[in-house]
């Protein structure tokens, strides 16, 4: 991979076996973590899932769907030990790299209160388009709204 100039790190697609691996990651890195089966219904529903692994570990993940010319990234994770080492960074920039070419524009949605997530997608040149009210899951039983992001393509992918 271009970005990944890390010797020790692998980037390669995810497989079934992978699913608990994820989950484990997911709950150290998410308040509302997806699950063993979540992963497993993503795989076998055709989305692309890139692993970010180290040594025998998973380190980092990215989970997207795509539909025609648009792709979502639907989870990203990377291991609380491993953050602020510009992983998340690298991997999203990989994973460009790898989306099929008529892919033309990546969408996500990210908790307004996660300002080190949204400072990093606007630094990869997403854009904030709009609130999602409520969208997430919040403490105490509260929601949480979501900023709409979006990055076209066009100019970014060979």
């Amino acid at each position: 991979m271009t970005y990944l100039n890390y010797t020790e790190l692998q980037l390669r697609s995810a497989i079934a076996d992978d699913c608990a691996s994820l989950a484990q990651l997911a709950k150290s890195a998410h308040s509302h973590p997806w699950s063993e089966a979540q992963y497993q219904q993503s795989l076998s529903a055709g989305h692309y899932c890139w692993v970010l692994i180290q040594g025998d570990d998973i380190i980092a993940c990215c989970v997207i769907s795509s539909l025609f010319d648009q792709a979502e990234i639907l989870d990203i994770a990377v291991s609380p030990v491993r953050r602020r080492q510009g992983l998340a960074e690298a991997l999203l920039n990989s994973v460009k790299t790898e989306l099929p070419s008529e892919i033309e524009r990546v969408l996500l949605e990210v908790r307004v209160s996660n300002l080190a997530a949204r400072s990093l997608y606007r630094k990869l040149g997403f854009s904030e388009d709009g609130i999602r009210k409520n969208y997430y899951p919040a403490q105490n039983g509260m929601r949480e709204d979501a900023v709409l992001m979006s990055l076209a393509l066009n100019d970014t992918q060979s």
